[in-house]
């Protein structure tokens, strides 16, 4: 095809080259007759054939590229209908097969964006919380059905935040409810941004959520788990309490009771109140953690002090110079309670501790690592009170996890990997509770 191309090129210019040497021949012969002709005559005969060429040869040129010129205007009207002729020699058929390709392309990319885009408004349609893009100049682009019935109707794209009384919630920048008045309902919602870019353009996506619905159905899951503990705790102690009693009583009414026998049971009986105090101090715990107070903590002389007060075991401590803002009492005993847990697990077989830490992801990685039998194959590690330790309250690793959570970082236990053993693993950022 570029062969054929370049070789019509060449033809092209070859006739142009053949016409205008033939136009200079014509007018040296006429030159030569004019002693023959009249004056006035030659110069009539070489203005008529410059005439005549100047008229013919750029129609002649410019009909197969106006033909390509209507397909292009085409296109841009998005008309795939019409396609060029590609039955013509040379540069012309090549750019005209070029460009019904092109066409074609875009007509099959056109296709899939109207798919793209009917399944997205089919997707928003179906969300039942209020979603909204606006532009960068906080300009709405789209709104689902549920985004309208919250603005009290039909929402025209190009309409500003400030007129639907959203521009409060796209400049807001926390996770705490916003009191918004909206046509459809006026209440505290929890707001959800996101930015993207459409067509270079930056965007937002505004997500609202009535807070609550949100934290009611939170807080009635959160209390339905809380009572099925309380009672399966509370059931756990009381059980053999009861039937300790009722043996007492029944051995009293015998005259069978004997010293030995009276220690024992009320010793069980003191046992099993104090699993309940700790059961109930716990959960106390708990419901009483306040919020961080954020001071300057040096990781290096905390992880010191915690690994003083463990006077088990020696623990290895190593990691390099880091300074984290923290509230210092919570996270210390957040790395009390996981240090403990792994002194737990190897204490009795001679094992080895080490806490150690290190920047990550603009944050400060703390982990402590055992080479006991490793975390237990449950699900409910963070389950409120759990425990697979006699005498324990289950309370120490979620309290430590909720600690983590109020500073915006995260914990987690998996086991050792290569080797034997578990890791705890607390991540926090480094700026302390995030500065939005």
């Amino acid at each position: 095809m570029k062969l054929r191309g370049r070789r019509g090129l060449e033809t092209n210019i070859r006739l142009a080259l053949l016409t205008m040497l033939a136009v200079g021949l014509g007018g040296w012969a006429l030159a030569q007759l004019s002693s023959l002709l009249p004056v006035w005559l030659p110069p009539l005969l070489m203005l008529s054939v410059g005439l005549v060429l100047a008229w013919v040869l750029p129609i002649r040129m410019a009909r197969p590229l106006s033909s390509l010129v209507n397909v292009l205007e085409a296109v841009r009207r998005q008309d795939f209908a019409l396609r060029a002729r590609t039955d013509r020699e040379g540069v012309v058929g090549e750019l005209a097969a070029e460009i019904n390709r092109f066409a074609d392309g875009l007509k099959s990319h056109g296709l899939a964006a109207r798919q793209s885009d009917a399944l997205l408004a089919k997707l928003m349609a179906e969300i039942e919380l209020p979603v909204f893009t606006f532009d960068d100049e906080q300009r709405l682009t789209v709104a689902n059905p549920a985004a309208e019935r919250l603005c009290g109707g039909r929402l025209e794209p190009g309409t500003t935040a400030e007129a639907l009384g959203l521009d409060q919630a796209l400049a807001h920048a926390d996770d705490s409810p916003l009191s918004l008045s909206l046509p459809g309902g006026a209440g505290r919602y929890l707001v959800g941004r996101r930015p993207f870019r459409l067509a270079g353009r930056p965007h937002q996506l505004l997500v609202l959520t009535e807070a609550g619905s949100a934290l009611g159905a939170e807080r009635r899951e959160a209390w339905q788990g809380l009572v099925r503990v309380l009672g399966h705790e509370i059931n756990n102690s009381l059980a053999p309490i009861k039937s300790l009693a009722h043996t007492l009583a029944d051995a009293a009414a015998d005259d069978s009771l004997d010293g030995e026998e009276l220690k024992e049971s009320l010793a069980l009986i003191a046992d099993r109140a104090d699993a309940l105090g700790r059961f109930v101090g716990g959960y106390a715990t708990l419901a009483r953690l306040p919020v961080p107070r954020l001071q300057t903590v040096n990781v290096e002389r905390l992880a010191r002090r915690v690994i003083e007060l463990e006077s088990r075991l020696a623990i290895d401590c190593q990691g390099e110079p880091i300074s984290l803002e923290a509230d210092p009492d919570q996270l210390e005993q957040a790395l009390i309670n996981l240090v403990k847990n792994a002194v737990d697990a190897v204490a009795d077989n001679g094992g080895q501790v080490r806490l150690q830490w290190q920047r990550q992801g603009g944050g400060v990685l703390i982990e402590v690592v055992d080479n006991g039998p490793g975390p237990p194959p449950s699900e409910n590690l963070f389950v409120p009170f759990f425990t697979t330790k006699s005498g324990g309250s289950g309370v120490g690793l979620l309290l430590a996890r909720r600690i983590a959570e109020l500073h915006e970082g995260w914990l987690r236990l998996e086991s050792r990997e290569p080797g034997p053993g578990a890791r705890a693993v607390l991540w926090l950022p480094q700026r302390g509770l995030a500065r939005r």
